[in-house]
């Protein structure tokens, strides 16, 4: 928090237009299994933007979460790019955005932690700047990438840690081919497809090392049914919605059925025997603005 705080001092301290706005939302969430503990979660974030006097943006975002952690950023904007400080940024982030053929092994996920990122874009080239904390240890990581478009073809590189990337990507209609790669690794290609006709959604791909992945989903009348192959087992699922009510199944037997109340949501979930109902209450203040 105090690397929020000081850049929170800082733009406090540039020239401001004469009207700034602040939005608060927050939600509480109660969940009780049967024949266990009942568990309440809740959390509060209050969120700022300003336009200042020399054209750039100024924002800045602060969550209480339940157990009195919290976590803050603060961010500037402008020709020059986005620069945000913080707690809960992507420390992953110039890797990820470099690494086109996805061949680094990032998760799909932020890997948040303290820290700061960086993007800018220039004449085509966009490049991504982050360094943060990676454990509760304090240890961090730098990563950085950059991409460039030669007439829909991408070509992005990137470093993490002492492992690097390279790779492109193009689009030939609804087949992709992107390759690429890493540090001291075979190089690899893949091939991806994804077409939809009428209410029937195709999608597979593969690439050099034989590893293959494909999925068809059906839909009609709210009723939504997926296949999905990962180059080992078939996951079946199914999903129904009807006005505010979503029931999904899925073939590991879990089954949630979901109502959305307007301002609350109430599910229920099975799972391995176990039923779990949560009861989630938003309260969001959209609109409800702090002017200086």
């Amino acid at each position: 928090m105090n690397k929020s705080i000081i850049a929170l001092a800082i733009a406090a301290a540039l020239p401001v237009a004469a009207q700034a706005g602040a939005t608060l939302s927050g939600s509480v969430e109660a969940s009780v299994e049967a024949g266990g503990a009942t568990t309440i979660a809740s959390s509060v974030t209050l969120a700022s933007s300003e336009v200042l006097a020399n054209g750039m943006t100024a924002t800045t975002s602060i969550s209480l979460n339940a157990g009195g952690t919290a976590a803050g950023t603060a961010g500037l904007s402008g020709d020059f790019g986005t620069l945000t400080l913080g707690s809960g940024v992507d420390n992953q982030a110039g890797a990820r955005h470099g690494d086109v053929a996805s061949v680094m092994g990032h998760s799909t996920t932020a890997n948040s932690g303290n820290g700061a990122t960086y993007t800018g874009d220039f004449a085509g080239l966009s490049v991504s700047l982050a360094h943060g904390q990676i454990d509760a240890e304090g240890a961090t990581a730098t990563s950085a990438g950059a991409t460039y478009d030669f007439n829909g073809l991408t070509i992005g590189a990137a470093q993490q840690e002492g492992v690097s990337s390279l790779g492109g990507s193009y689009s030939f209609g609804d087949l992709t081919v992107t390759a690429g790669k890493k540090t001291d690794t075979a190089a690899v290609i893949t091939a991806s497809y994804s077409t939809t006709v009428d209410a029937l959604t195709i999608t597979a791909s593969v690439n050099n090392s034989s590893t293959t992945e494909a999925s068809v989903a059906y839909t009609l009348d709210g009723i939504t049914v997926t296949a999905a192959y990962d180059g080992t087992d078939t996951d079946v699922s199914a999903s129904y919605t009807s006005g505010d009510l979503t029931v999904t199944a899925n073939s590991a037997s879990e089954v949630t059925a979901a109502l959305d109340l307007g301002n609350a949501d109430l599910s229920v979930e099975r799972t391995a025997g176990a039923t779990t109902v949560t009861y989630r209450s938003e309260e969001r203040r959209v609109g409800k603005e702090c002017r200086s």
